[in-house]
């Protein structure tokens, strides 16, 4: 029988062990592509780390470069109105499978699981024919309903279980008042599940900052670009790559989501593990 010190010093062994190897496999490549792109350009295929010559060029022409920075404010925008109207529909979806009882109710919420059982580059072939019909090729209307509609499944799930923790009886009393559908989803519920609500805008606004092949699929003007496939466009070229400049972009484009994050994350979590548990 092994003594209870040494399954002790095994295990912290293998702890530490298995911490270093996931931190390896999640930071040395963030500090790899800081370190690429602090390189000056005849040094990017250099393999020191942080100890040879070291320059803010790269940095320079991507903040003073305006068309980098159209891109960026195309993905702002974008992402940020994908994140509002996913929220909102989310909401009214969530609220619909929680405090409603009617015919198709369980099989409408099986199908929106469903969905997220497909690859998103399969669907894209249904959705590119179906914004074509549209006449929406092209236009940022058709991003908004993309990522509108694969934020859905997951924002609809987490907010139910988040209303799900909201008693019937306050509805009920607000109804007795003589509130509408609307006043209670706005003024009384929808307060009460903030941290649901900002996750699911956090997870909306990710997803649509993150994407390249539906920008890169159903945008084709250069004006219109979104960050992802702007950067590919700009820095990669047929036979050549500037890949101090495009880690120096990727390093510039990550703050805003990292921001967003670093403020949000306690509303992002609670969100999630409250969405998650059913009373």
């Amino acid at each position: 029988m092994i003594p209870v010190f040494q399954k002790t010093a095994y295990f912290r062994i293998f702890f530490w062990v298995a911490l270093l190897t996931i931190s390896a496999f999640l930071f040395l490549p963030q500090l790899w592509m800081i370190n690429t792109a602090l390189k000056p350009g005849n040094e990017t295929f250099s393999l020191y780390f942080f100890t040879g010559p070291l320059t803010l060029d790269n940095f320079k022409r991507i903040i003073t470069d305006p068309q980098i920075l159209t891109y960026l404010k195309n993905s702002l925008t974008v992402s940020f109105a994908s994140s509002f109207f996913a929220t909102i529909v989310s909401a009214f979806a969530g609220y619909s499978f929680s405090k409603f009882r009617y015919r198709g109710r369980k099989l409408t919420m099986s199908l929106f699981m469903m969905s997220q059982a497909f690859p998103h580059a399969i669907l894209l072939i249904s959705i590119y024919l179906l914004m074509q019909r549209l006449g929406l090729l092209g236009s940022y209307s058709a991003l908004l309903i993309s990522y509108v509609t694969f934020t859905l499944p997951v924002g609809t799930w987490t907010l139910k279980g988040y209303f799900d923790g909201i008693p019937n009886a306050l509805i009920e009393s607000a109804k007795i008042d003589g509130a509408s559908q609307f006043r209670i989803l706005f003024q009384i519920v929808m307060p009460l599940a903030i941290p649901g609500l900002i996750s699911i805008a956090i997870y909306g606004f990710v997803w649509s900052w993150n994407d390249l092949l539906y920008s890169l699929t159903l945008i084709t003007d250069a004006s219109k670009r979104t960050l992802a496939p702007g950067l590919i466009m700009t820095f990669k070229g047929e036979f050549t790559t500037n890949w101090g400049n495009m880690m120096a972009a990727s390093v510039f484009v990550s703050i805003p989501v990292t921001l967003v994050f670093i403020f949000l994350q306690r509303y992002f979590i609670h969100g999630l593990t409250s969405g998650a548990v059913k009373e």
